[in-house]
């Protein structure tokens, strides 16, 4: 049986055997599309790969085979094989993503050429933007030394030995000012912090737009912050650019929380600081994930983690689903899409 629907008629200007394929596994398919589908016009024309489809070794036939118009894609899709979205003939106009950073499925000539490319844009950066201030917080709560003293009652007058702080007019320091640092803002400001970013490359009237001041360099956004929140994308630019050094320019006492991604950081240097007690660490992200139970981050016993789940949460899922089908029906229709991928998103992107 074919993969494609007989002709379906006209449909905008892309006549009627645009060739639509979902490149999602079963689970990502129920997560992310089952609850939107019967909602959305172009549900009938998608034709869904199978999860063995998506194996390596014959993803690059099937491409062939199907020549697929627009991609639905998310985090199992295999990378697309430069043999074939390299061709002056690939027949791809649209890779409509429904997660995040399209860096790892397909080339960037590919929008160089004309192609386009579409992702959940700042569905979920509420979300992971929340679950940094909830690491924030238990840090400053100093969260890992609770058990000790439930399980060894004390009187409660020692209980100051916890050494429980508030975030209330804290220095707050943003790395990275995308999305999830600009989520961060509302939430923030209601504690009466004081907020300063940075972000290589960010214009300086991009922070003041924001109310937020922007840090002469990176060592001086750490140096004058009490909690820093490191939520930059990964890059080769950015890679492993919180070294040690700039570590150790936190104050004393300081929580540092990643939700961004672990190799931005050098986690040797800051299981180093969590060790001694220096800072106080709060992870959702780290190098080598998933996590196990022989990981030195989870070994390190001072460090704060979370398994990467700051978002999308499980009630939000479908809403990530929906705004991919949202803009398959604009692309089928002709009307502008949301969320667009330019040239400079896609080299920002982790």
């Amino acid at each position: 049986m074919s993969l494609f629907p007989p002709p379906l008629g006209a449909s905008g200007d892309l006549g009627p055997v645009t060739r639509i394929v979902a490149a999602l596994t079963a689970r990502e398919r129920a997560l992310f599309l089952e609850a939107a589908l019967p909602r959305h016009a172009s549900a009938s024309r998608i034709r869904f790969a199978d999860d063995g489809d998506l194996r390596p070794e014959v993803w690059g036939a099937r491409c062939e085979e199907w020549r697929p118009e627009v991609l639905l894609t998310a985090w199992s899709t295999p990378p697309l094989p430069d043999a074939w979205v390299g061709r002056h003939d690939c027949p791809l106009r649209y890779l409509c993503h429904v997660t995040g950073s399209v860096r790892q499925i397909v080339p960037r000539s590919f929008l160089e050429r004309g192609g386009c490319a579409t992702n959940w844009g700042e569905e979920i950066s509420g979300q992971v933007a929340e679950h940094g201030l909830l690491l924030a917080l238990a840090a400053l709560r100093n969260l890992p030394a609770w058990p000790l003293f439930i399980a060894r009652p004390v009187p409660l007058r020692h209980i100051t030995d916890l050494n429980t702080r508030t975030l209330f007019g804290l220095r707050v320091g943003l790395h990275g000012f995308g999305s999830i640092a600009r989520a961060l803002l509302p939430l923030l400001r209601p504690f009466g912090v004081s907020l300063a970013a940075y972000s290589a490359g960010v214009p300086l009237e991009y922070y003041t737009q924001h109310n937020v001041r922007p840090a002469r360099s990176l060592k001086a956004l750490f140096a004058d912050s009490d909690v820093l929140i490191e939520c930059e994308s990964l890059t080769p630019a950015t890679r492993g650019t919180v070294t040690g050094e700039i570590l150790a320019a936190l104050p004393s006492g300081a929580v540092f929380v990643n939700i961004g991604r672990g190799a931005v950081v050098d986690e040797e240097a800051l299981l180093r600081e969590a060790a001694t007690g220096r800072l106080r660490v709060a992870l959702d992200v780290s190098t080598a994930e998933p996590l196990t139970p022989d990981s030195p981050v989870v070994r390190n016993g001072r460090v704060i983690l979370s398994p990467h789940i700051g978002g999308p949460t499980m009630d939000r899922y479908a809403d990530c689903g929906a705004r991919a089908l949202d803009n398959l029906d604009r692309f089928l229709d002709g009307r502008p899409l949301d969320s667009v991928i330019s040239l400079a998103a896609y080299d920002r992107a982790t």
